[in-house]
């Protein structure tokens, strides 16, 4: 007997295994289908998922629907934004509303690692806002039938939530948010119990961070009155880091734009300490060692209506009474901390916030800090009321706060004082804004395991007016490079008050060591072929919002592999561009002036617009040190000397601080001072053609030519090289694949054709001599026209009639050189004959006037 019932237990088993597999397969298609035909009639939005999964074993007795890699991505100004990108999304769907196929009831949502960006315009426009209105719906819709929801329980499992509404300036980020919230979704009156936990929670409002990576833990019981939408917090415990909050009050949602509040919150736990864990820099460092006494107090309240125009009226008060910090293991501790502050808000007019801090006083060990703070009107006409005393060893914050691997030193002492409206600022009356004091620093000292390079400011002043920060006796160190420098920030008062105004300031600077590789940073390596390279430069990105004039002087600036000494001039930095006047400075056994720009406008395309005035560079050291000579000029590789040019030149950058050489353009003269050209390929090819070894080698003296550089290619106007008797005019142009098209034109004396050539050429002048009755000889010098084609390294020359080997080569300068005595001959005799007939006619017109003037003497 006991075999039989195992035996029908088994069985039903098994079959209801098999139901549970069979079953989902069968209503796959289905599902599918209705799930699609429901989003594509419902939202406005690219809408993508990989597969659909359908189980019945883990989720019974519902009917698990799993849809993964679900991605929503936007339409019209959110068409590049991604909505929301989901690993799983997992529906639990009542198992009978499937099988009846009647509307499916969603029991439960899981979303599994959802990544989620919702993103407000400041028009207002919202990318989730992706449901389509009811008008374009029919009473017949998939969209509205196919699936209801009678929710009792959803899950967010490590998702990733960012809310940015730029209409309000409010943003908001949470990373590694776990929440449930279990309730039946079906009744009107229910409570719905949340639970949350996120790991980092960051807040901000107005650029300002409220809330910075904060761990929250929440338990929220919310009672819900779905008819009414309206949600009320009952009992519940926020906990951000270690301070205890709850709220109270209620959210109503009575249409689409208005939310309307009455909230009231406190904190639970009154101990300093608990308000502390939300300052991060204090919350990172041994923060369950630090002691921490004195009351705290905060509570606040909102109560109104927030939508698009206006906010709820609010009141936040924060109070600190009789503070004190201390790590056990450092000497010394924050003393007295007190602090009032009130930020009030009556009527939800932004305007009429008001932030007050009547007073604060804190004391480093013994040293006191005191000030106070008063905002009013923040968006129409801000009025400000602060001021901030106090004298401060940082070398006592290394005895109060752990700074692990860091030196810290120096006296700063401030006492500051403003009061005024930005109206005033706005309208040039400075004297109605009332700004005074100073801050001064002395033998400041910062350095550690963490900060690239030692920072040191031995002395330095800033003194405060309405209209200026005058800085004064600046002395620093930066790793090897120092500073001095006096100036002024002459509108700081417009550029914090007003948007988009660049800070305007006019200082003089002097150093004797800039290293500006080192003040960039250590070159990172990247490994090619197995082998480790330094990476090279990347992009300096000049700042917009700065208007500065700056002279500067320095003995020696070291950047990449040039050493620059006595440079001096003045730059302007303004519009994300850096203009250089009058800069001169000696480099590569030179003096360089140059006027000129570099923008980075566009900082993926920087450009650089400089003209230049070299004067006596070595010719090698230039080669070495630039690559647009290299790729550009290679005949300096061979030439050694000494040269001078002045040039323009323009060209977009690269990433790495390179010229893009397709996109230079320049154009200059060039002078050749005294050079010597010396295993120059293609002058070699030169001398093997013309059977002589004096082109092998060239010397240069006082040789000025012009050049144009464009479509990467150099252009070279004609110019002239003399040597012992020998006139070569060049011409022609190079480019980046070092192809060659030069013209040379030559003047040889005749000697270097041979005596056979000599013979050849004597006999065709006498012959020529017979046929026009002159008497000229041959001439001592020849011309050879040549054509430089092929490569720098392997070069292709061509004498002008198309030269072979030598002996056609010399026939052709023969050739060329009887051409040239027979244009000669023929030039003589055609002037012998219009000589004789000038002869002609003269006698032909005395001998008419002579028979004139005998008629006329009859006549008389």
């Amino acid at each position: 007997m006991l075999k039989k019932v195992s035996i029908v237990i088994l069985s039903l088993f098994i079959i209801f295994f098999a139901a549970a597999i069979a079953i989902p397969l069968f209503f796959k298609k289905e599902i599918d289908a209705k799930i699609k035909s429901a989003i594509n009639k419902s939202v406005n939005a690219k809408v993508d998922f990989k597969d659909l999964d359908l189980s019945l074993i883990s989720s019974f007795p519902n009917l698990g629907i799993k849809i993964n890699n679900l991605t929503i991505v936007g339409i019209d100004s959110f068409a590049k934004d991604t909505l929301a990108n989901v690993k799983q999304l997992q529906l639990n769907v009542n198992l009978l509303s499937v099988i009846k196929g009647e509307t499916y009831q969603i029991k439960s949502v899981n979303l599994n690692e959802p990544n989620i960006f919702a993103y407000v315009l400041k028009s207002g426009k919202s990318n989730w806002d992706i449901m389509k209105s009811n008008s374009t719906s029919t009473s017949g819709d998939t969209a509205k039938t196919a699936f209801k929801i009678a929710l009792q329980k959803y899950t967010i499992e490590k998702g990733k939530i960012i809310y940015d509404d730029a209409s309000l300036g409010f943003f908001m980020n949470l990373e590694n948010l776990n929440h449930t919230g279990k309730g039946d979704f079906t009744q009107d009156l229910f409570t719905l119990q949340t639970q949350s936990d996120i790991e980092k929670l960051t807040v901000k409002y107005g650029g300002i961070p409220y809330l910075n990576k904060v761990k929250l833990d929440a338990e929220l019981p919310i009672d819900i009155d779905l008819k009414h939408m309206k949600f009320a917090f009952a009992e519940n415990k926020i906990k951000l880091n270690e301070l205890v909050l709850s709220a109270i009050g209620y959210l109503a949602m009575p249409n689409d734009q208005d939310i309307v509040m009455d909230l009231k919150f406190d904190a639970k736990q009154s101990e300093l300490k608990n308000f502390l864990s939300l300052i991060p820099a204090i919350y990172a460092a041994n923060f369950k060692d630090l002691e921490a006494t004195g009351k705290f107090a905060m509570n606040g309240v909102a109560k109104g209506t927030y939508n698009d125009k206006s906010l709820p009226a609010f009141n936040v008060n924060l109070s600190i009474e009789n503070g004190k910090v201390k790590y056990p293991s450092l000497p010394s501790a924050i003393n007295n901390i007190q602090v009032k502050s009130q930020i009030t808000n009556p009527d939800g007019v932004i305007d009429h916030t008001v932030v007050n801090v009547p007073a604060f006083h804190l004391e480093f060990g013994q040293v006191p800090v005191d000030g106070r703070l008063l905002l009013k009107n923040p968006t129409t006409d801000p009025y400000v009321d602060m001021a901030l005393k106090g004298k401060l060893d940082l070398k006592q914050l290394t005895a109060i706060f752990p700074m692990k691997d860091m030196t810290l030193s120096g006296i700063l002492d401030a006492d500051v004082q403003a009061a005024g409206r930005k109206s005033s600022i706005d309208k040039g009356q400075y004297e109605a804004f009332k700004a005074s004091g100073q801050i001064l620093a002395n033998n400041f000292n910062y350095a550690g395991k963490n900060v690239p390079m030692p920072v040191s400011v031995s002395t330095a002043k800033m003194v405060f007016s309405p209209k200026n920060i005058t800085l004064s006796n600046l002395s620093a160190k930066v790793g090897k490079s120092d500073f001095a420098a006096n100036g002024s920030v002459n509108n700081y008062l417009s550029y914090f008050f007003k948007k988009n105004q660049a800070l305007q300031g006019n200082f003089n600077m002097s150093s004797n060591l800039i290293d500006v590789n080192e003040l960039m940073g250590p070159k990172s390596t990247t490994e090619v072929s197995g082998k480790k390279t330094d990476s090279k430069l990347s992009v300096f990105e000049v700042p917009g919002n700065i208007d500065f004039n700056l002279a500067a002087k320095a003995g020696r600036v070291l950047y990449d592999t040039y050493d620059i000494t006595n440079a001096h001039g003045t730059l302007l930095v303004k519009n994300k561009t850096v203009t250089f006047k009058d800069m001169a400075l000696n480099m590569l056994d030179g003096t360089v002036k140059m006027n000129g720009s570099y923008a980075t406008v566009d900082p993926k395309k920087p450009k650089v617009d400089v003209d230049f005035g070299i004067e006596k560079m070595d010719i090698q050291k230039a080669f070495s040190a630039f690559n647009t000579v290299k790729l550009l000029a290679p005949v300096a590789k061979y030439t050694k000397g000494i040269f001078s040019t002045n040039l323009k030149f323009n060209s977009d950058l690269d990433e790495h601080m390179m010229p893009v050489y397709s996109s230079i353009n320049a154009e200059g003269l060039t002078n050749i001072i005294q050079a010597v050209l010396d295993g120059f390929e293609p002058l070699n090819k030169l001398a093997s053609s013309l059977s002589s070894d004096k082109f092998k080698k060239l010397e240069l003296n006082n040789l000025i030519t012009k050049f144009k550089i464009k479509d990467g290619r150099l252009n070279v106007a004609p110019f002239d090289i003399k040597k012992d008797g020998i006139v070569m005019n060049v011409q022609g142009s190079n480019g980046l694949d070092q192809t060659m098209d030069y013209n040379l034109g030559l003047n040889l004396p005749r000697a270097m054709l041979g005596a056979k050539a000599n013979e050849t050429a004597n006999a065709m002048i006498a012959k020529l001599n017979g046929k026009v009755g002159t008497n000229v000889s041959m001439s001592e010098t020849i011309k050879v026209n040549a054509v430089l084609g092929g490569t720098f390294l392997k070069p292709t020359i061509n004498l002008k009639y198309g030269a072979g080997d030598t002996k056609t080569a010399v026939k052709d300068v023969v050739n060329n050189a009887i051409a040239d005595k027979r244009a000669e001959l023929e030039t003589k005799a055609q002037a012998k004959i219009d000589t004789v007939k000038a002869k002609a006619t003269e006698k032909v017109k005395d001998a008419i006037a002579d028979k004139l003037n005998s008629l006329f003497k009859k006549k008389n």
